[in-house]
């Protein structure tokens, strides 16, 4: 009886096993190496059942699309509120619990586009004027649609067109016929500009913060630009309110407060200088950049006509 109860008490204070764990959370399928964690370390396949459900595939396939495994969260977090410490984080190489910067600036860009394209008011008013008679201004923007024109003063608007240079007919006729389209097409297609316009923003880096590597402002610029898009996105959601006014103050206050007040905090902690200094060169950086980007949207409004 005494043997009972000394069997029975070290019963009970042994541990309780854990439950067996499945082959394929114990060795890697790819190249049966042992686990230790959700990925292997020798060929970095994610542990995951042979014959998956339909959960756990669309599961994956939404980490794998979204970068959403408790990430995207802290990534966002850390760019609104800390400017210029992501890049930071990167630049030290701490960038496990982040998502890429490209991953991030194609997911701002993005929703901000999805969200612009399909806001109430978006569509703008756009005059393009040529010299008329007696030197009046005639304006062209739907001229060949234009009831209120008659036959012969759209016969002269098309005439005067053929005077412009060469490169731009395309586009100014394209506006004849069909200037909301084109300004639409134009609209949908100024993302693959700005992307395009990623490496000049990070080369005028270059000129001005020369003892860094061109790598490190690519870096900056698409932390810069991702976070430019997730605060246009939030003029872009006030816009569904219907209300010009409070679409107009939070346009303002994001445009010109929070952006250049970001830029100017990020360019300094990642980058370093005195209030003064970082001042002048942002002048100078918004100066080049402005200057690369208007040639480059009139580039896109050709090509948007040539293809057309």
């Amino acid at each position: 009886m005494q043997a009972t109860t000394r069997t029975d008490a070290r019963v009970a204070l042994d541990p309780p096993r854990p439950a067996e764990l499945p082959a394929w959370a114990t060795t890697c399928l790819n190249c049966s190496s042992a686990l230790s964690g959700p990925f292997c370390s020798a060929c970095g396949q994610r542990a995951v059942p042979p014959h998956p459900s339909l959960a756990q595939l669309g599961g994956e396939a939404f980490a794998e699309l979204s970068g959403w495994d408790g990430k995207i969260a802290d990534t966002m977090r850390l760019l609104v509120l800390r400017p210029g410490q992501l890049t930071v984080e990167f630049l030290e190489g701490k960038r496990a619990k982040f998502i890429s910067p490209v991953r991030l600036y194609l997911w701002c860009s993005v929703l901000y586009f999805l969200l612009a394209a399909s806001a109430p008011h978006r569509n703008l008013d756009v005059a393009v004027t040529l010299s008329g008679k007696n030197g009046a201004r005639e304006n062209i923007a739907g001229a060949a649609t234009n009831k209120n024109l008659t036959d012969a003063e759209r016969k002269e608007i098309a005439a005067k067109v053929e005077t412009a240079p060469g490169p731009l007919r395309p586009v100014i006729r394209r506006m004849m016929k069909d200037p909301a389209g084109l300004q639409a097409e134009v609209f949908s297609s100024i993302p693959k500009a700005l992307f395009v316009l990623l490496p000049v923003f990070a080369g005028i880096l270059a000129v001005f913060y020369r003892k860094r590597r061109y790598a490190e402002h690519l870096f900056y610029a698409l932390h810069l630009h991702a976070f430019a898009f997730a605060a246009l996105t939030l003029t872009a959601l006030t816009k569904y309110t219907h209300s010009v006014l409070t679409s107009t103050i939070v346009g303002v206050a994001v445009l010109v407060l929070w952006l250049p007040f970001y830029t100017h905090r990020s360019l300094r902690h990642v980058y370093g200088g005195s209030f003064g200094a970082t001042l002048i060169k942002e002048v100078g950086i918004g100066a080049l950049y402005f200057a690369a980007t208007i040639p480059a949207l009139v580039l896109l409004a050709m090509w948007v006509a040539w293809r057309a």
